[in-house]
């Protein structure tokens, strides 16, 4: 019994270090936000004193992390978010953040395992390509991956779900604060697989191609681990070959092109409103369709600097009557929605382990309950 008890106390002191420093701060830092003396966390934080659960509660709001992170042997989610944190280099806001991504990786790892259920598809190794012809492989493979999904060359709707269904990605969107430069994160894991985080702050375009983005460092960058793709990094080679996957992937070279033809008349200076349409169509923003027709030479470089510079997006899609595609992502998959359902219908985890999983106040998650189970009830009278 005492070696379990001090097991347990050197176990929480580990994974209170790791929260404090994925967090960037000192334990005179922590100690004074919650009001502890210094030297008693430290003794925990070193596993020599134990932490009662009310104080383990503290912790757990602190540090955003969720009870069973400082009380699990073994996480699932370990090793690639250890490398994300080492790439916010001391930025507590991205970190805070990240800190929710892996959260959110956890509790879906958390969910399969109750549903007895593993979606895992085969992981194939990193794609390998020639460094100076980025171009031709990230169009290559984004190609190849389309084939492989059955996707043809029309506009892709529900990408999110396709990926999550066919390559085992868990893909999950949360606001980045627009000056902290970032798009995207990527991470991967032998246990849980390819996780992806997705800005929701930009245009629903921008959003989807920021999926396709990570997703490209999925099939070319597994082993990295983890990548946070900033602004900053854009013209790096991996930001340029995730870009150049992420263009040809939404915007198929033959589409753009018979569509182009059938609606844009030749020998015609395309404009904004053009612009639009087509990036309405596949899905992408303005920018990244306009960048698109200029490698595929439909539009020239003088007419790309110009719209890219000088188009007021906002002003022409009004003046067009047509309004910005739809924003709103809400942070789970589809797929995490419908495992939390499952779950509960089939009794393997509670009112309040569901109001854990849906992040709502327990009365919330008590009332849905009551839905569900009238739900259920109505479906069993309609069958009989």
């Amino acid at each position: 019994m005492r070696d379990r008890m001090k097991d347990r106390m050197i176990l929480i002191g580990k994974r209170l270090k790791q929260a404090r420093q994925a967090l960037g701060y000192t334990q005179e830092q922590v100690a004074k936000k919650l009001k502890i003396g210094r030297p008693r966390y430290s003794d925990i934080e070193n596993g020599k004193r134990d932490v009662p659960l009310k104080e383990l509660y503290r912790f757990c709001e602190f540090f955003g992390r969720p009870l069973d992170y400082f009380l699990k042997e073994k996480l699932a989610v370990e090793s690639g978010f250890k490398v994300l944190f080492r790439k916010t280099k001391g930025d507590r806001e991205v970190a805070q953040i990240i800190t929710e991504f892996e959260s959110l990786c956890q509790r879906m790892y958390e969910l399969e395992k109750i549903m007895e259920i593993k979606i895992r598809p085969p992981i194939p190794k990193d794609c390998e390509y020639e460094k100076n012809r980025l171009w031709f492989w990230g169009g290559h493979y984004a190609d190849e991956e389309r084939k492989r999904m059955d996707l043809g060359q029309a506009p892709v709707r529900n990408l999110d779900q396709i990926l999550g269904e066919r390559c085992g990605l868990k893909i999950f969107y949360l606001p980045i604060p627009e000056e902290r430069g970032i798009f995207g994160m990527f991470t991967f894991d032998e246990n849980i697989g390819g996780c992806i985080l997705v800005n929701v702050n930009p245009t629903r375009g921008n959003q989807l191609f920021s999926l396709v983005h990570e997703y490209g460092h999925f099939i070319f960058q597994k082993e990295r681990l983890g990548v946070i793709s900033f602004e900053k990094e854009r013209n790096t080679l991996d930001e340029r070959l995730a870009n150049y996957f992420a263009s040809e992937f939404l915007m198929p070279e033959n589409a753009v092109s018979d569509i182009f033809n059938i609606r844009i008349k030749n020998g015609k200076e395309l404009g904004a409103e053009d612009i639009i349409y087509l990036a309405d169509y596949f899905g992408a923003s303005f920018q990244a369709m306009v960048y698109r027709l200029n490698n595929l030479k439909l539009l020239s470089d003088s007419k790309k600097k110009e719209l890219i510079s000088e188009t007021p997006v906002g002003a022409v899609r009004k003046f067009m009557g047509m309004s910005e595609p739809e924003r709103g992502k809400f942070k789970f998959p589809p797929l995490y929605f419908h495992l939390c359902m499952k779950a509960y219908q089939d009794n393997r985890i509670t009112t309040s382990k569901l109001a854990e999983f849906l992040e709502l106040p327990l009365y919330q998650a008590m009332e849905l309950s009551r839905r569900i189970r009238r739900s259920t009830q109505d479906e069993s009278a309609d069958n009989i």
